[in-house]
């Protein structure tokens, strides 16, 4: 009777710290499931620079057709090293909730253990009258089964945890494949204006020497002076410095390609001159913030991330249950190893455990309140993470449709100036104007083209970048 009133107490004290720690929380944050960027996307669809279409593919950049990008993405995926690096966290966070599975598991074991010992004559063994011999060569083998009975879902949680944060881990890597292959791209892109500008400036250098040269002329005949070859020569070492500088920019694009390539800076692949182009309009998805989580692998990743923290807080909970294990033994113990597989050698034990936390100092309930505050943390997270991915997508759109904008303004601009060049040309072949005055229309062309390179490079950037935002091709599956 004294036992059952003594167990009695104990399951009381247990229950009331475990009800005291379990109680609901008043304040817990919600995970933002939408957000709204329908008004901007109808907005941009209404202009030349949009239609409707789908979400970016998993090649997205073929959509630039260009053959040479194309093999450059492919090598650049198979190759380079933070790329493979993402590949081989995944594999480990993979293998590790493995290892956290194994818990719900029984576990069986194979031993062999042979303990011998000389046993003291005035150890409490051999006392006299003890009949135990001096040499005692214990002889144990067998199996060992262990087993943890996952009553209140400890180990299911943790396990859940852990496959959360794999999942988690393969969203990651899906997010530095994207960075890798828009960084490819930029790069690309880059690589290929600074190519038109640096030939462009060129021209433009040849152009200025051959000013200074007539200059000097005049001033030689007394038409010009010193002042006005002086200016001249100025241009010129100004347009030599374009030309230093373009060439620079030309270098440090190829050796960023061949670096996201996983190629040495150094190597002495060629990449030939970019034929990319992307002259229609944009495709943008339906219901975007209904398939932003879905299409974004960061935000697949914080909200996996999530998930895992909520499995967590259950898994903290199941602590404050009994913890109930089984063990057991079969096997041959003897004292002789003559005699080990007799079946008087046969041993075996089952010994079921059950535990229970009464008090532990504190240490579940903080447990507990860590887990909760790394939910919260979390989530404010994955809603910070959201609105900004919004946010990305709206400023994008914005961006891509004032840089297309930008590109048929210039391109009107470009046409006037090569029309004013061209009459200046033929007032000069009729003697109206002089042959300077046709250089510096040149010039003045050739400067409205470097400007025309750099509005089409931002049209293209700005579609890589919405693609970015968008996903690249990316899709998850919500948990």
């Amino acid at each position: 009777m004294r036992w059952l009133i003594l167990f009695s107490l104990v399951l009381f004290l247990f229950l009331f710290e475990s009800c005291a720690a379990l109680k609901k929380r008043k304040h817990e944050p919600q995970v933002m499931e939408t957000v709204e960027v329908s008004k901007s996307i109808d907005s941009a669809l209404e202009t030349p620079d949009f239609e409707e279409g789908k979400w970016p593919a998993y090649n997205w950049w073929t959509m630039f057709s260009d053959d040479q990008l194309n093999q450059i993405m492919d090598e650049a995926i198979e190759n380079n090293p933070s790329l493979m690096a993402a590949v081989s966290r995944l594999r480990a966070s993979q293998e590790e909730a493995k290892k956290v599975r194994s818990s719900l598991i029984p576990q069986l074991s194979a031993s062999f253990n042979d303990n011998y010992q000389h046993l003291s004559k005035d150890d409490l063994y051999r006392f006299p009258p003890s009949r135990v011999p001096a040499v005692v060569n214990e002889v144990i083998t067998g199996l060992n089964f262990e087993y943890e009975i996952d009553l209140f879902g400890k180990n299911r949680n943790l396990y859940r945890a852990a496959m959360g944060q794999a999942r988690s881990q393969a969203a990651e890597t899906a997010q530095s494949l994207l960075m890798i292959t828009t960084s490819l791209a930029e790069s690309y892109f880059n690589y290929s204006a600074n190519l038109l500008d640096l030939q462009v400036s060129r021209d433009m250098a040849k152009a200025q020497k051959t000013y200074l040269e007539l200059t000097e002329l005049r001033m030689e005949n007394g038409i010009d002076d010193q002042m006005m070859v002086d200016q001249a020569a100025a241009d010129l070492l100004e347009m030599e410095e374009v030309v230093i500088f373009y060439e620079v920019e030309v270098e440090v694009n190829k050796t960023q390609i061949k670096v996201l390539m996983g190629l040495s800076p150094d190597d002495p692949r060629a990449i030939e001159f970019p034929t990319a182009s992307f002259d229609r309009p944009f495709p943008l998805p339906e219901n975007i913030p209904v398939n932003l989580l879905a299409r974004r692998p960061d935000l697949m990743a914080q909200i996996w991330t999530v998930e895992a923290a909520a499995h967590l807080i259950n898994a903290a909970k199941a602590a404050f249950f009994p913890n109930i294990n089984l063990t057991a033994f079969v096997g041959l113990a003897t004292l002789s190893w003559g005699k080990l597989f007799s079946h008087n050698s046969f041993s075996g034990s089952i010994n079921p455990a059950i535990s229970l936390p009464l008090f532990t100092g504190g240490r579940l309930t903080a447990q507990l309140g860590q887990e909760y505050a790394n939910y919260d943390m979390a989530v404010h997270n994955y809603n910070s993470l959201i609105l900004q991915a919004a946010k990305e997508v709206v400023d994008r759109v914005k961006i891509l449709e004032g840089a297309g904008e930008e590109v048929r303004l210039q391109s009107a601009v470009l046409e006037r100036v090569m029309n004013v060049s061209d009459l200046t040309y033929q007032r000069y072949e009729n003697g109206v104007d002089d042959y300077l005055t046709v250089l510096e229309k040149q010039i003045g062309v050739m400067k409205q083209g470097i400007k025309e390179v750099g509005i089409q490079n931002k049209r293209h950037l700005a579609a890589v970048s919405l693609v970015q935002s968008l996903g690249g091709g990316y899709h998850g599956s919500e948990p």
